[in-house]
């Protein structure tokens, strides 16, 4: 029965069989003209293919993972993963696939839930954030010759198929910024220290303060964890430091917005004795006073390249290059 359904798409589509199975199995090599031509067909049949007699005939579920340390309610009131969730869900659904989320709220439940998805399979690939110098996942993972793209980086850079913006170059160009507007005294608030993106924006951050010769002050430097609390704690450490500083980097938005209210708190005038500077880009930036400047990350574009590349390693095509970047731009706004 499917298969004279395909046939009559087929036929009313202008196609061979077998360009409508490839569509319906979403390979994304076929033409995007008449992957719509034959997608608009299927819906005005009205037909539905069977997908569980789908994954048993290609021992695929179809299925995209995603584990994000965080727990449910951090996870709801942060940006950056609603936009790249909601990204990576549309990429994915181009292609007939599904995206399963879990969030971790300890490393030790995270690797718990890598352990299931390895042994049950109930997943085709993964999509990996958060990488650290030594990630036992990525080492597992690679061990066992199971899919996955990361969306960071990992070294050697060549070992894995990863999409990310530069990083180090982009916390260059927020903190070259501040610096050429006359700051002298440039604080940087990192995210948790063992991960990637802490370490490589704040590499970017000493480049900066190198190429204008200004000597890199530990005492300038604060970690916090993905929230307002912790990098209002992280901004009132720095504001005991005499002198204190006169502009600051966040890793991302939510922690230089928590960073601002800090300073507020105690009196500091935005962006008159302090600047900020965040990440991401997030509509959170238009929403305060004074508005956030911020360094636009292009999340869409990352979640479409990461997507496209897993389904790829899944489908049994090697992507080239196995590192792409994004490019990030800095959105000047009032509060730098």
């Amino acid at each position: 029965m499917a298969e004279l359904k395909q046939v009559e798409i087929a036929r009313l589509a202008g196609v061979s069989q077998a360009t409508v199975s490839r569509v319906l199995k979403g390979d994304p090599q076929v033409n995007e003209a008449m992957r719509e031509r034959v997608l608009a067909v299927v819906q005005e049949l009205g037909y539905v293919p069977d997908a569980r007699a789908q994954s048993l005939r290609s021992q695929r579920t179809r299925l995209l993972g995603l584990v994000v340390h965080r727990a449910p309610a951090a996870l709801a009131g942060d940006p950056f993963f609603s936009t790249l969730i909601a990204s990576i869900v549309e990429q994915s659904g181009r292609y007939d696939y599904h995206l399963c989320v879990d969030t971790a709220r300890t490393a030790r439940s995270q690797r718990a839930i890598y352990e299931e998805l390895l042994r049950t399979r109930r997943v085709d690939g993964l999509i990996l954030v958060e990488s650290e110098t030594h990630d036992k996942r990525i080492e597992r993972l690679c061990r066992e010759g199971f899919p996955f793209v990361l969306i960071g980086r990992y070294d050697p850079i060549d070992a894995v198929c990863s999409v990310d913006n530069d990083n180090i170059g982009a916390a260059f160009m927020a903190t070259d910024y501040l610096l050429r507007t006359g700051r002298q005294r440039v604080a940087y608030i990192g995210g948790p220290a063992g991960l990637t993106v802490t370490r490589d924006r704040l590499q970017g951050y000493k480049n900066a303060l190198e190429a204008h010769g200004i000597g890199y002050n530990p005492c300038l430097i604060g970690f916090s964890e993905f929230n307002e609390r912790s990098a209002a704690s992280a901004m009132a450490e720095l504001l005991n430091h005499s002198p204190a500083p006169d502009a600051v980097l966040g890793l991302d938005d939510r922690i230089a917005l928590g960073a601002m209210r800090e300073a507020k708190r105690h009196g500091v005038r935005i962006p008159d004795e302090i600047a900020f500077i965040g990440f991401n880009d997030s509509p959170l930036c238009n929403y305060v006073e004074p508005s956030l400047t911020s360094v636009a990350v292009d999340i869409p574009a990352l979640a479409r390249k990461a997507t496209e590349m897993l389904i790829a390693l899944i489908e049994g095509r090697e992507p080239h290059p196995k590192r792409q970047i994004v490019p990030a731009r800095l959105v000047k706004r009032e509060s730098a």
